[in-house]
């Protein structure tokens, strides 16, 4: 039996923990659940707050990206996804990789609904190649409302959506020096790069944002990391005079 790994469409963190998988070749299989009200689904099937979620072959259950990151390597070592022999080397890594998860994983979160919120036309193109629990009619007459609900729960209001994009150069900047100082490798991708590459790569998907991310490192890494990501929006869905500070 395989492992079984719960997820939403074109989620970031969920995007990491496969890639993950495929790194450790482990079988698995995604089962794909309705964003904003998987919640609910995942509590009753797996008693997990949220995704990404996992079962292992052996039943074994958990939540959260980083968790299953460290499962990974302790059922399958090889490749590691976190150094060996290099205490300060992991140490830079586990910080990146919290970063990723606590600060970036967020951020991306809220950018992203808040562009879909505004052009929910383009919520299917991110389920692209997903097996939706729902024909793909419904979900398109839905679209609408799950991205509204998405940007209510993971408060992707006016004000925090700009003061995240005010603060996305600094953000940016700090995941090019790690790139420089080698913490966010990609051949192969450790859990800090899987963690915060993901996230870069789904705000890849935003066109107000994309051109100013692919002139930089962090754009090349998450690219390189994952070179297929569904989705985009256009340019023009963002409010201009939110993106001043990109220019």
């Amino acid at each position: 039996m395989d492992a079984v790994l719960y997820a939403i469409p074109a989620s970031h963190p969920c995007a990491a923990v496969g890639r993950a998988l495929e790194l450790k070749g482990i079988p698995f299989r995604r089962v794909e659940l309705i964003p904003a009200v998987h919640r609910v689904e995942v509590r009753l099937r797996l008693g997990a707050p949220t995704v990404p979620a996992i079962r292992f072959a052996d039943g074994e259950r958990m939540c959260g990206s980083r968790e299953i990151m460290r499962a990974l390597d302790e059922r399958v070592p090889e490749p590691p996804l976190l150094p060996r022999g290099d205490e300060e080397a992991r140490a830079s890594a586990l910080r990146a990789e919290e970063w990723g998860d606590e600060v970036l994983q967020s951020l991306a979160r809220r950018v992203i609904w808040a562009a879909l919120r505004r052009a929910p036309g383009h919520v299917m193109g991110y389920t692209a190649g997903a097996d939706l629990p729902v024909p793909r009619p419904v979900a398109r007459l839905s679209a609408p409302l799950v991205a509204r609900l998405a940007a209510r729960l993971n408060r992707a209001s006016d004000a925090n959506v700009r003061a995240d994009l005010l603060a996305l150069p600094a953000h940016l900047d700090r995941v090019d020096r790690w790139i420089r100082a080698g913490v966010l490798p990609v051949d192969p991708p450790g859990a800090a790069t899987l963690q915060i590459g993901a996230g870069v790569r789904l705000l890849l998907t935003v066109g107000d944002v994309r051109e100013a991310i692919d002139a930089r490192p962090a754009g090349a890494m998450a690219r390189a990391a994952f070179p297929d990501y569904p989705g985009a929006t256009p340019t023009g869905v963002l409010p201009r005079a939110w993106l001043e500070g990109l220019r």
